[in-house]
């Protein structure tokens, strides 16, 4: 098993974040979304304020939502530097969450195991 990201290189992942537009929230893991409202459409066309982890738990806010991964023991972030929306192909594993970003980069919430545990959480902020 590959050694858990620190919050380190998760922190420095999402510093990228800063400043960018969301053009897409994919939330591809069964059970994973814990919120139903708002919907996770509700923060396209937000810009990220600010990105911040702290226990596992990354937290995304933008003017007007907060949206919370939980990633558990083996949830890991991927940068993509040209991202695309996820299209299911056969032998491909799946990411658990996409953010897709107005400026063509992403970031991928990947698990090891077939069993997902990480989850998400939207939120508007008061």
């Amino acid at each position: 098993m590959t050694a858990a990201q620190t919050v380190d290189e998760i922190q420095a992942i999402l510093d990228r974040l800063r400043g960018e537009v969301i053009a897409t929230l994919q939330v591809l893991g069964i059970n994973s979304l814990k919120s139903t409202s708002p919907l996770p459409e509700a923060v396209v066309g937000d810009a990220v304020e600010r990105a911040s982890v702290e226990s596992r738990l990354v937290s995304i806010s933008t003017s007007l939502h907060v949206i919370v991964f939980d990633l558990q023991r083996t949830g890991k972030l991927v940068w993509l530097e040209n991202a695309q929306p996820y299209v299911m192909v056969a032998g491909a594993s799946r990411p658990t969450v996409r953010l897709l970003l107005a400026s063509g980069q992403g970031l991928d919430l990947t698990e090891p195991a077939k069993t997902k545990r990480v989850t998400v959480t939207v939120t508007t902020r008061a």
